[in-house]
């Protein structure tokens, strides 16, 4: 199973299901473009390798399509995935068991619950280059402006971290971040999901909320 973005781009590529871009691309407006008409034909992942602007590529379409889904998870057919999501539903709702075999059945995917603990890495590659202060320069993070209407460049699947400021439960959540400077931007957070909890939570004890942001840059 590939350990991180750039091991899967390189697993869809000895499959054939990824294709490099090398002419100069816009992420305003074009970039979304070509992704969506290539997404729409059920068409490969892409990697466009020279951005305007940035000196970063930018890998898009990696989830596509069902099969690529598959992969991602260490798993060939939809049936392995179907099962998966089973599993996951009866963590997310328990309920007692009325048969032996269904408590041999839940007993098992706690099990699995167990075997998967992430392992630690003493130098992850997100800690091996670290900008601060003025090098900070969120311009250079080759973000794309889907549609006309869209007031800015944004990030679409931001995966952000935040902790309740009493009893520090972590809550991870996918929103969608818009550029509003070099230091700056801005969270679209769902009033119903826990990080817009923990914020109004923070603000109604006047807290600051800490936030961080995982996203995946290639250079």
């Amino acid at each position: 199973m590939p350990r991180d973005l750039r091991g899967f781009l390189n697993q869809l590529e000895q499959r054939g299901q990824l294709r490099r871009i090398r002419a100069l691309v816009d992420p305003d407006l074009e970039i979304a473009e070509i992704s969506n008409r290539m997404l729409q034909q059920g068409g490969p992942a892409l990697l466009f390798e020279n951005v305007k602007g940035s000196p970063y590529s930018v890998a898009i379409n990696t989830m596509g399509t069902v099969e690529r889904i598959c992969w991602a998870m260490n798993m060939e057919t939809p049936a392995e995935l179907e099962t998966l999501g089973k599993k996951l539903g009866m963590l997310q709702q328990p309920k007692p068991p009325k048969k032996i075999s269904q408590a041999i059945e839940f007993g098992k995917v706690l099990f699995d619950v167990v075997k998967a603990k992430p392992n630690r890495d003493l130098l992850p590659p997100c800690h091996q280059v670290v900008l601060k202060d003025e090098s900070v320069d969120l311009h250079q993070i080759p973000m794309i402006r889907p549609y006309p209407s869209d007031a800015g460049k944004i990030i679409t699947l931001g995966l952000v971290i935040t902790k309740d400021c009493e009893t520090g439960t972590p809550n991870v959540g996918v929103y969608r971040l818009q550029l509003q400077s070099k230091t700056t931007m801005t969270v679209h957070w769902l009033s119903v999901r826990g990080g817009a909890r923990h914020l109004r939570k923070a603000a109604e004890r006047g807290k600051k909320l800490e936030v961080a942001i995982a996203s995946a840059l290639i250079r």
